[in-house]
């Protein structure tokens, strides 16, 4: 069973109900939030399509109480040729386990759901979920990955739009590559995208970053996973310290558990 990787205040039950779930106090976890030190490089969006209150990197799902299927995405699409990092911290408590954290294509209708109760990304063949229950969902085919996922947790999400390969952090631990078959086509915009059908559900993104897909990022990438102590040394020369400042993530995420 996975231990939350934030600390931080939960509001319980009587909180809720006192708020009425119209304060974004829900959301206000800070943990892991400036790991890049760079600023974001995409917010959520808000649009008159979704029952959720959406105010840069905080979501807070179903504020008046309704249960119906809510889905939020991202303002900039996830651009090809490129490899993009994000982590999101569910704040509140889970009361429903349909919170679904992944992406989708310019095809997801965000309002397709509106009136059901249902897991939608990864429903269709737009899009790409993981469930806290623990499994992931393409096509509407749901297939175990992981065991449930409590609040509190850090849950990345590793998208390469140049092999089109989708994998999930949890804690920033790897889960294993959960997909291979995300378009690489640049014709298909893809945005990262979490849907809840859970009352006063909070989410908030914690960090992002997008980096091209070069031989340097390769190059890295592959020490870090096999001899990170040379990363470590790497570090502290001034020349290197500047260009690995930009894959802060790959030392995070292959370094988090040494």
């Amino acid at each position: 069973m996975a231990h939350g990787f934030s600390d931080c205040w939960v509001p319980t039950d009587p909180d809720v109900e006192h708020d009425g779930g119209h304060t974004h106090n829900q959301v206000w976890c800070r943990c892991a939030h400036s790991e890049g030190g760079h600023g974001y490089s995409w917010q959520w969006e808000a649009t008159g399509q979704s029952d959720a209150l959406v105010t840069d990197r905080n979501i807070l799902f179903h504020s008046t109480g309704r249960n119906y299927t809510t889905i939020v995405k991202g303002k900039q699409s996830l651009e090809p040729g490129m490899v993009h990092y994000w982590e999101m911290c569910v704040t509140s408590r889970i009361f429903r386990p349909d919170v679904v954290l992944g992406i989708g294509t310019q095809n997801v209708s965000l309002g397709q759901c509106a009136i059901r109760n249902v897991s939608a990304l990864g429903s269709n063949d737009h899009s790409w979920g993981l469930t806290f229950s623990g499994r992931i969902q393409h096509c509407g085919e749901q297939l175990p990955y992981w065991q449930n996922i409590p609040h509190g947790c850090l849950i990345g999400v590793y998208l390469d739009r140049s092999r089109g390969h989708l994998e999930f952090y949890l804690n920033r631990k790897g889960l294993g590559v959960a997909y291979t078959n995300v378009p690489v086509d640049p014709s298909v915009k893809i945005y990262p995208m979490v849907c809840s059908t859970g009352p006063i559900t909070a989410i908030r993104l914690n960090n992002c970053t997008s980096v091209h897909d070069t031989l340097q990022l390769r190059s890295f990438q592959a020490l870090a996973k096999k001899q990170p102590d040379q990363v470590s040394i790497l570090r502290q020369i001034p020349g290197f310290r500047a260009i690995l400042k930009s894959y802060w993530f790959l030392y995070l995420l292959f370094h988090y558990f040494e």
